[in-house]
């Protein structure tokens, strides 16, 4: 399998936000993306657009940058560059894990062949998933490392969904869930948290295997929570909400920086209990009760991001990123973006002024 390991400097920092457009009339999605393409090209670096399955789904790629400091400096100036190509085109840019009304099944796929192929090959699932997620790579030295980033990452996937819980709403519904993205993405296979790889070598075979079977044409049909991008020679880590906030984003990409530094501090942990976690993160968001296995107990979503970013700070003072991760500790102490738009909701009484609120929030 060729890799790109070591090709980057350890620990350089990028993400992929995936963001929803919508019509400026109605507030539902609109399949602009073509539209948003072209007028970003020549305006932006090469690689910086990009579509999705979906085509009301614009994804914005970052470079790799030394340090999450870097990257907190050039999102918001990123999105507002986005944000007026999309004007151009006729179309608002939103950021949430999930369009609050608008059906999921009546969202065109876009004319890429991968995509026409997963939706050929899956049928309905892949017709749900008008989902939009924050994508976080982080550069590592190995294939070896990239393992033990990846098993270090998936037992914190429950407080990634926790912090980054962003799509209360699906379809005109109030799920009762803080992440009903969380919930649809794992329709799909191989989804969901990644298999338990004890070397580079295991995920090799394991890749290998599906290839052979004829499941997958490479490894980026495994679209776990969090997986190892040789190609590109990094960790990616998959599992939050797209966040409607940047500096959210930059906390959460400080988050996934440090934990994949310290990998091998962390031991992996029951995947069963990890899934329970899972659940609870994506029902109740920082109100969950996580089980904590380094104490055997329960404890508050909330303060197990607390503990671990006390945890992770020296890690982070190396990396130069102790102001971003304690970023976190602001998330964990402040509403979810599902509370936020309930509270909107509460208070205008319409789905279409959670979408204002969106647009206008996603600075």
């Amino acid at each position: 399998m060729e890799t790109r390991f070591g090709a980057s400097p350890p620990y350089t920092v990028g993400v992929e936000e995936e963001f929803q457009l919508i019509d400026p009339r109605t507030r539902a999605l609109t399949p602009k993306i073509e539209e948003v393409l072209a007028a970003g090209d020549g305006e932006l670096p090469e690689g910086t657009l990009a579509s999705e399955l979906s085509a009301s789904c614009l994804e914005v790629r970052t470079p790799a940058y030394a340090s999450v400091a870097e990257l907190a400096r050039a999102l918001p100036a990123l999105r507002a560059r986005v944000r007026r190509l999309a004007e151009r085109s006729g179309a608002r840019l939103v950021s949430a894990g999930a369009h609050p009304f608008s059906p999921a099944a009546e969202q065109p796929i876009t004319g890429k062949p991968r995509y026409r192929k997963v939706d050929e090959e899956m049928g309905w699932p892949a017709r749900m998933q008008a989902i939009y997620g924050l994508h976080v790579h982080v550069a590592v030295p190995g294939g070896e490392e990239a393992v033990r980033a990846v098993s270090a990452l998936a037992r914190h996937v429950p407080l990634f969904i926790a912090l980054s819980a962003n799509s209360p709403f699906w379809e005109g519904r109030d799920t009762r869930l803080a992440s009903v993205r969380a919930k649809v993405f794992g329709l799909i296979p191989r989804s969901g948290l990644p298999p338990r790889f004890a070397s580079w070598e295991e995920f090799v075979r394991h890749v290998e295997r599906l290839v052979r079977a004829g499941s997958i044409r490479d490894y980026t049909f495994c679209w776990w929570d969090v997986r190892p991008h040789p190609k590109l020679g990094t960790v990616e880590l998959r599992a939050p909400d797209a966040q409607t906030d940047p500096g959210r984003t930059a906390a959460l990409a400080a988050l996934c920086q440090c934990l994949a530094a310290a990998a091998e501090e962390f031991e992996p942990e029951d995947p069963l209990l990890t899934e329970e976690n899972k659940w609870r993160a994506t029902r109740h968001g920082l109100e969950a009760e996580l089980y904590d296995f380094s104490g055997q107990r329960t404890v508050a979503a909330r303060r197990a991001a607390e503990e671990l970013v006390g945890r992770l700070l020296p890690v982070a003072r190396e990396l130069g990123c102790e102001a971003e991760l304690e970023g976190v500790l602001e998330i964990s102490r402040s509403a979810t973006g599902a509370d936020r738009q309930r509270a909107v909701l509460a208070r205008e009484g319409s789905l279409k002024s959670v979408v204002d609120y969106l647009a206008e929030a996603t600075a």
